[in-house]
C-alpha cells in the first residue's frame, strides 16, 4: 500500500528550483539570535507582524526572542499576512533580513514565549531530537 501523499502550500508561485528547494532542506526554527549563524542557510521563524513598520517587500517581525527579523518578500506574493503571528521559512542573507519562500498565518493569539522555548532546546540542549 502506497503512503499518503505530501501537501505543501506556497504563499506564491515557486520556481520548480526554489520548490524543491522549500521541500528538500531541513529548515531549523530560530530566533532572531541565531540568524547570523544560518546566513545562506534555510530556517523557520515566527514572529508577531510590526504594523506599520515596512510595507510591500520588506516586513519587519518580533522574533520569538523580541528580536527585529526582516522578511524579504521580494520574491512572494506582497500584502498583509492576515494574522498577526506568522511562520515564514526561507533562506538567510548576509544582511540579516530572510527572503520568503513560504509562509503560515499562525492566528492572532501566540505565545511567543514559550515558541522561544522551543527554539532553544532545539537548538541546545535537545538539539538531536530536532535533526
Amino acid at each position: 500500500r502506497d503512503p499518503p501523499a505530501r501537501v505543501f502550500t506556497f504563499s506564491q508561485p515557486l520556481s520548480l528550483s526554489a520548490m524543491v528547494a522549500a521541500i528538500s532542506q531541513p529548515a531549523p526554527r530560530i530566533n532572531s539570535t541565531l540568524l547570523q549563524q544560518r546566513v545562506g542557510l534555510q530556517v523557520t521563524v515566527v514572529g508577531k507582524v510590526k504594523p506599520g513598520v515596512g510595507q510591500g517587500e520588506y516586513v519587519h517581525l518580533e522574533g520569538s526572542d523580541g528580536g527585529d527579523i526582516i522578511v524579504n518578500r521580494s520574491q512572494s506574493v506582497q500584502g498583509d499576512y492576515g494574522s498577526d503571528f506568522v511562520e515564514v521559512v526561507g533562506t538567510v542573507n548576509a544582511d540579516r533580513t530572510v527572503t520568503e519562500a513560504k509562509f503560515s498565518n499562525f492566528g492572532n493569539d501566540f505565545d511567543l514565549k514559550q515558541y522561544n522555548d522551543l527554539v532553544l532546546l532545539s537548538n541546545g540542549a535537545l538539539k538531536h531530537l530536532f535533526q
